[in-house]
């Protein structure tokens, strides 16, 4: 087979599109899946062709080695100037969080680091990475473990036991099964946790296995000339539309992931051209503008272009937060970014991957030139070049995985929250200073610190006495005051979660016991759904709600505490949804009483969660980093109206607590309202804990 140069092209392709839609659109653009694809082509083909020649020696060291060769250097590079960014840059409350992913970069988990970051709840809004691009280097490192794994083993297999033919045949049913299975697995994860499934490398295997069988079964096809042209059209018309058409992020790598990969496939088919023909502009459009110059040479740079453009985006913006990108601040991105991976490609890249040369693998004619021009070898300038990217490459990992490891050695003395009491604590009343109007003094820090806060969790969370979002198991935990024979049970999602701070402290002060039935992201309805369409929240909370209802009342509780409301979309102001006003009835009728507790205001302007503390620390005020109070939340609490006429039900609403008349700040007397964008810090609920015990004894009649 002919070299191929439109497919260095489309590689160039793929990452203009990458990079256009990162930087100006905020979306999935395919790109990356025409990657992946494009990577199982190359490797799983060279590797199957190979497994299945008998002559060829079955050492995965040789291919590794390539690899690292190849991919190691300049992620390290990268990797290495991001952090130095991040120091530079970013709030301190994010370095734990990047740094975290940096080693999980450098070690090809940073996919399953994401996938649960998106199903874990001290995260779940997790503000965005300037490594978070490197999962699809990730799934890539993982399938070329797995890949040679199986293939050489299946091979060796063979060679042992049958002794005589080629495996080719087999391998081929054994990538077959794999790219089927995974096909199935992607499509389950897209209905169970999309979130999850974007990041699994078991959902994303079958892009990179249907390249491999392209290249051993189909690569050599030629098509005819008008079907060539017709199919190379069609799949640069599907890899370009795509990102227009597809919320990739909502849908890959699940069926509608073969609309970009399609459009790779075809152009890799339609463009094997006859030997000894050359693509022109009327009979091969497309396979000649991917053969350009310019497209090939951005499929040069692509790699080093793909790791640089995402952490000089996040940085620029993390830089200049109330900015836009407009097409100018765009344009300089872009600029830099192939600068950098030009650069990256010149004296990282190409040196440590051309290697051999260094080691003065040269011709006699290419010395004979050298010599008479005065100049050095050029295998002698290739070792040079090779020793001063190996010395780039060392310094930049001693650097970054030595500003990593320090601070996460330290990370304990600063991390660890401290327990304050609120409520009598003189220079952090917290909601006692909205609600009682206590002085808070200005000279005094914040409690928790910006670098504890993300801590200061629910001791259910620490407990770990919530469900997550792949359990369907009922959790049942007991706070408060645990031999009294009254009981509330804390039921519902995480937003019911966080008031356990104040429930635990109430609880033991007048005697009754918290029992919790807790599960991330599932409110309790009666149905598992909380919109008017009845749409289901998701698999595990459908088969966690009907076990949790059973098991309330088994418990047969005085009282269960829930939340009354919840916000329209994510930017409010705040709703009574009907469903819980089924549950409430539902309730009374098996005599438990409901305490109904407003929820509070999300932290979110329109441009995605602001993490209360990571805006702090770029300097926010409180109010800047809140909330208007009339945008988060409804003049009237809209429980009241719903809830009318149900005499089970008694309203709780510590808004006041939360908001002054016109803002819901993210600190209020000198405590860290939040944790995170929009769940309550035990800090401040403990600090609200004196108001809430006055509003929960009319409610029972307990005191």
């Amino acid at each position: 087979m002919a070299y191929r140069h439109d497919i260095d092209g489309l590689r160039g392709l793929a990452i203009a599109l990458v990079v256009v839609f990162h930087i100006w659109m905020g979306r999935v653009s395919g790109g990356v899946d025409v990657f992946l694809t494009l990577s199982g082509f190359f490797f799983l083909g060279s590797l199957l062709r190979g497994a299945a020649d008998r002559r060829t020696p079955l050492n995965p060291l040789p291919h590794l080695t390539r690899l690292i060769r190849r991919l190691y250097p300049a992620l390290v590079v990268t990797v290495a100037a991001t952090v130095v960014g991040t120091v530079l840059i970013k709030p301190p409350t994010q370095w734990t969080a990047i740094f975290d992913q940096t080693v999980a970069s450098l070690f090809y988990f940073q996919n399953w680091t994401l996938a649960l970051t998106a199903s874990d709840y001290a995260a779940a809004d997790a503000t965005i990475s300037p490594l978070q691009h490197l999962w699809s280097m990730s799934v890539q490192g993982q399938f070329y473990v797995i890949a040679l794994t199986v293939v050489l083993g299946v091979a060796a297999l063979w060679r042992v036991v049958v002794r005589r033919g080629s495996p080719k045949g087999l391998l081929v049913a054994v990538v077959v099964a794999g790219t089927a299975a995974s096909v199935w697995w992607s499509i389950r994860g897209q209905a169970v946790n999309q979130p999850w499934n974007y990041y699994d490398t078991v959902a994303r295997l079958w892009e990179l296995l249907v390249g491999g069988l392209v290249a051993v079964l189909l690569v050599v096809l030629v098509l005819p000339w008008p079907l060539r042209m017709l199919t190379t059209v069609a799949g640069l018309a599907l890899i370009v539309s795509c990102g227009f058409v597809i919320d990739g992020a909502a849908y890959f790598p699940g069926p509608l992931a073969w609309y970009p990969i399609g459009g790779a496939l075809l152009i890799i088919l339609g463009g094997n051209l006859p030997q000894g023909e050359r693509a022109t502009p009327s009979r091969d459009p497309v396979t000649w503008l991917l053969s350009a110059r310019v497209f090939r040479r951005l499929g040069d740079i692509s790699y080093s272009l793909y790791l640089w453009h995402w952490p000089l985006l996040i940085l620029w913006l993390s830089y200049d937060r109330g900015a836009e990108v407009t097409l100018v601040s765009g344009l300089s991105i872009v600029a830099v970014s192939v600068v950098l991976a030009l650069l990256t490609e010149k004296y990282v890249e190409r040196p440590l991957r051309m290697a051999s040369r260094a080691r003065g693998r040269t011709t006699p004619a290419a010395q004979k030139r050298d010599a008479l021009r005065g100049r050095p070898s050029r295998s002698a300038r290739e070792r040079r070049l090779f020793v001063r990217a190996t010395a780039l490459v060392v310094v930049a990992a001693v650097a970054g995985l030595g500003t990593v490891g320090w601070w996460t050695a330290t990370s304990a003395s600063r991390s660890a929250v401290p327990y304050v009491d609120s409520l009598t604590d003189p220079d952090h009343p917290g909601a006692r200073a909205f609600l009682e109007g206590v002085r808070a003094p200005d000279d005094v820090g914040y409690l928790p610190s910006l670098l504890q806060v993300s801590n200061d969790l629910p001791v259910s969370t620490i407990d770990q006495c919530i469900s997550d979002f792949t359990s369907a198991e009922v959790q049942m935990c007991v706070y408060g005051d645990v031999t009294a024979p009254r009981t509330v049970a804390l039921v519902g999602g995480s937003h019911a979660e966080h008031w356990i701070s104040g429930l635990d402290e109430v609880g033991r002060h007048y005697g009754f016991r918290v029992v919790t039935l807790l599960k991330m992201g599932c409110p309790l309805t009666l149905d598992a759904s909380v919109s008017d369409g009845d749409d289901r929240l998701y698999e595990s909370c459908e088969e966690w709600t009907p076990a949790a209802l059973a098991a309330l009342v088994g418990l047969a509780p005085e009282f269960v505490f829930t939340t009354a409301t919840r916000p329209v979309g994510v930017v409010g102001p705040d709703v009574t949804p009907r469903q819980y006003v089924e549950l409430w009835r539902a309730l009374g009728e098996q005599g438990i009483g409901v305490l109904a507790v407003r929820d509070t205001p999300w932290l979110n302007r329109g441009r995605g969660p602001i993490r209360a503390g990571d805006c702090l620390g770029d300097g926010g005020t409180p109010e800047e980093c809140g909330m208007p109070r009339e945008r988060s939340i409804s003049a009237i609490n809209p429980a009241s109206l719903a809830g009318a006429g149900i005499d089970s039900v008694r309203l709780l609403d510590l808004t006041d607590g939360l908001c002054d008349a016109r803002d819901c700040p993210v600190v209020v007397g000198n405590v860290i309202v939040y944790h995170d964008s929009h769940h309550l810090s035990g800090s401040w609920v403990r600090s609200a804990s004196g108001e809430l015990a006055r509003q929960m004894g009319p409610a029972t009649g307990w005191w």
